[in-house]
């Protein structure tokens, strides 16, 4: 199998997996797709759920176009891992600003 093949096929899964979850927070409020989170501390649910929703919907989207941009030799490896791996904590990353920004303030 070319390097090329398999670094499309693995972007490409991973950028549709990030794809359904962004898809499932953003437009179907689905929250209960993310674990580990106290949705009751929350004050917007909605506005959380869009706001991870879209991160995993650039995300995804991204990740499918570098590994498109690598098989057709745009990209070499070392910036397809960079980019990678950037926009594969970018959700992670925006998890823990939407929590803070929409955490209910105790007085």
């Amino acid at each position: 199998m070319e390097t090329d093949f398999l670094i499309l096929s693995i972007s490409c899964l991973s950028g549709f997996i990030y794809l359904i979850i962004g898809n499932l927070l953003s437009f179907k409020q689905k929250a209960d797709v993310l674990n580990g989170i106290d949705f009751s501390k929350i004050t917007d649910l909605p506005a959380f759920c869009k706001y991870v929703g879209n991160s995993f919907l650039l995300s995804g989207a991204v990740q499918i176009l570098v590994g498109v941009l690598v098989y057709l030799a745009y990209f070499n490896l070392l910036l397809f891992i960079a980019i990678f791996v950037l926009f594969s904590t970018l959700p992670i990353i925006n998890v823990v600003r939407a929590m803070r920004k929409f955490q209910k303030r105790t007085s």
